[in-house]
């Protein structure tokens, strides 16, 4: 295996390679010898995008084993699936149409037939409950994407499918999945949520799960925090509460949250993502809950106002409604961005109606200055879907809206020239305080104070790595910003003494100012120089961004440990891997480091080592209860174990 890279590979068991030569501002920043920068090189390296509909971050998976991740996007249903192939010049090529433009939710990879490459999952939408689909399907045959739904088994069973999981719940060596829908409408009787069992023949079966069945969630982390081997679940969705369920080995799980959790917690609702990471390096999973309102939330009694700019922005239902508010503009004032989200196709469009002879104007998608002249007076009679603007004389306006049926997802408008505004209505607080919790051999503990002030905002996501490679995980946390403003995203730098440094000049949030919002993303060294890179999706009609890390960290040393399958050939999903140098001692969980919608397969482990450059020990424990161990390896190289099957 030969590897075009200036790196140092080394693969046990399988051949030999090559030798290193490895080269707002309203945060606490750290001190500049630990600042962590990132450049955006995604137009660079061929991951070009439109901006677009995202929906909770990326899969990222080495599709086809070839030591290169591989990106499998989501724009929600604007866009068919994308997929970005990684090649060894660090480059992306897309691989077009491997599945038709639908309502995809979730997206997820795993090597169910054990023949060497990772095929795909794809989690659709039921139309709000009337039209439930299964899961899709998609057999990887070197590189080809066969939609295999119907002859393995799993087409009658659907619903309104938010997040797919592949993994082994019975360890018997493949991997077996889940789905996890949304909420039930009334004429549903299929289960809730549904699990498959791999009968090693290309097909599955379903097999009932009480409890997991009615859990309320529509994401799920996957996880092992008792350390026990088996796979447990954390269950989160913005709407309510967060539960954990230790894994029982037989496709059943038990709820294990009034144990686990910190006594007195509230169950932490509002959590859009979750991050794990050994945080202290005791050997057991920490977990960063970040925690927010999504779109359907925010959509009533929403508000942004910036004095400065006089800009003002809102949200408010798109269901049979009137509201309003006042405003107060010096002079004339400018409207733009004047918009329904669609429900089903309801309304075409939501008009405009300005002063008392209600004169209607064209919907403004695009700045449209109304004179005080125009807008003279205010109808005393609102009696048709629309909204309603009229000048009152001395400087003063009124603003209502009005729904006659439930029409939309919400209705926005934005305006210019507005000075300051009253309302009848207090707008809403859209932050959720985010949650940390340390793991103490399988209980937790709330350690949230040590997360920065800087973070107590919408947060929709949140992704994990050592980004300064010191031997401690830190996190990278996605804010949504204001109503119609790109913020910058939060970079948290573990000290190593349980303590956290915020910043916001990482250069890893280029949208900044711009009408997009923070989703989600995640954290990997595509290019295998031994910095986290990150692949982030910006929400609301942004784009997918791959930022490469190019921290000045030549005084701190890393490794890479591909881990291939086991010899008796299971794939790396649910494998340990622990790394010992003279400083500390490593470890973490192959699969998914984060989770919201979709599921990623990390099986290039990242570590970083500080100043150490020999590391003492390295063991992989596959989930066959397999090992291998190599001993006394330089830093700053790449080491595979565990062996191909392609």
């Amino acid at each position: 295996m030969i590897i075009n890279k200036p790196f140092s590979v080394v693969a046990f068991g399988v051949a030999i390679v090559l030798q290193s030569a490895c080269s707002h501002n309203d945060a606490v920043s750290p001190p500049a010898n630990s600042q962590v920068l990132f450049e955006d090189v995604s137009e660079s390296v061929g991951l070009v995008t439109e901006a677009n509909w995202k929906y909770g971050g990326p899969a990222v998976v080495d599709l086809n084993n070839d030591g290169h991740y591989d990106f499998l996007l989501t724009n929600h249903d604007n866009t068919p699936v994308q997929l970005f192939m990684g090649n060894a010049d660090d480059r992306f090529s897309e691989v077009k149409d491997i599945f038709h433009k639908a309502d995809l939710h979730g997206i997820s990879a795993g090597d169910y037939d054990a023949d060497g490459d990772n095929d795909i999952l794809l989690s659709l939408g039921g139309g709000n409950g009337l039209t439930p689909q299964p899961q899709r399907l998609l057999r990887n045959d070197n590189g080809t994407y066969t939609d295999v739904t119907k002859e393995a088994g799993i087409s009658k069973l659907g619903a309104r499918g938010r997040s797919v999981r592949w993994v082994d719940l019975d360890n018997d060596g493949d991997l077996d999945f889940m789905q996890v829908n949304a909420a039930k409408v009334v004429n549903e009787t299929l289960p809730r949520n549904i699990i498959f069992k791999n009968l090693g023949n290309g097909t599955f079966r379903y097999v009932e799960s009480p409890g997991f069945e009615d859990i309320e969630a529509e994401r799920v982390l996957i996880t092992d925090y008792n350390n026990d081997d088996v796979m447990d679940i954390i269950a989160f969705t913005s709407y309510d509460k967060t539960s954990i369920w230790q894994g029982n080995g037989d496709f059943t799980f038990t709820n294990t949250t009034s144990t686990v959790f910190p006594q007195g917690h509230d169950d932490y609702p509002g959590t859009i993502t979750v991050a794990q990471a050994d945080i202290d390096n005791d050997g057991d999973l920490d977990y960063y809950f970040a925690r927010g309102k999504l779109y359907y939330t925010i959509a009533n009694d929403s508000l942004s106002f910036d004095k400065e700019h006089q800009t003002l922005d809102l949200r408010d239902v798109g269901s049979k409604s009137h509201d309003g508010l006042t405003l107060y503009a010096d002079s004339d004032l400018t409207l733009n961005d004047f918009y329904h989200f669609p429900r089903a196709k309801l309304l075409d469009f939501m008009p405009v109606f300005i002063g008392a002879n209600k004169q209607q104007i064209t919907t403004p998608k695009e700045d449209h200055t109304v004179t005080q002249e125009q807008a003279m007076g205010f109808p005393t009679e609102l009696n048709e879907t629309g909204w309603y603007l009229g000048y009152l004389g001395d400087n003063k306006w009124r603003l209502e809206w009005m729904l006659t049926d439930d029409l939309a997802w919400d209705v926005r408008a934005s305006l210019t020239g507005v000075t300051d505004y009253e309302a009848s209505w207090k707008p809403q607080d859209l932050a959720v305080p985010d949650v940390l919790l340390r793991n103490d051999n399988g209980v937790f503990s709330d350690i949230s104070e040590r997360i920065p002030d800087t973070l107590k905002t919408n947060n929709w996501g949140v992704t994990t790595g050592d980004f300064n490679n010191d031997g401690n995980a830190d996190f990278f946390v996605y804010r949504f910003g204001d109503l119609k403003r790109r913020i910058a995203d939060v970079m948290l730098l573990n000290t190593g003494d349980g303590h956290f440094t915020s910043s916001v000049a990482h250069n890893a949030t280029t949208e900044i100012d711009l009408k997009s919002h923070g989703d989600s993303g995640v954290a990997f060294d595509f290019d295998l120089d031994g910095k986290i890179d990150i692949l982030s999706g910006d929400d609301d009609n942004g784009k997918w961004h791959l930022y490469k890390n190019v921290t000045d960290d030549a005084h701190n040393n890393h490794l890479l440990v591909k881990i291939g399958y086991s010899k008796n050939g299971v794939d790396p999903y649910g494998a340990k891997v622990w790394i010992t140098t003279k400083g500390q001692k490593q470890y973490k969980l192959i699969g998914s480091s984060n989770a919201s919608h979709s599921q990623s397969l990390l099986n290039i482990a990242h570590f970083g080592l500080g100043k150490d450059d020999v590391v003492t020990d390295i063991t992989v424990l596959w989930r066959d209860g397999t090992t291998q161990t190599l001993k006394n390896q330089q830093a700053n190289q790449l080491l595979t174990l565990g062996k191909s099957i392609l």
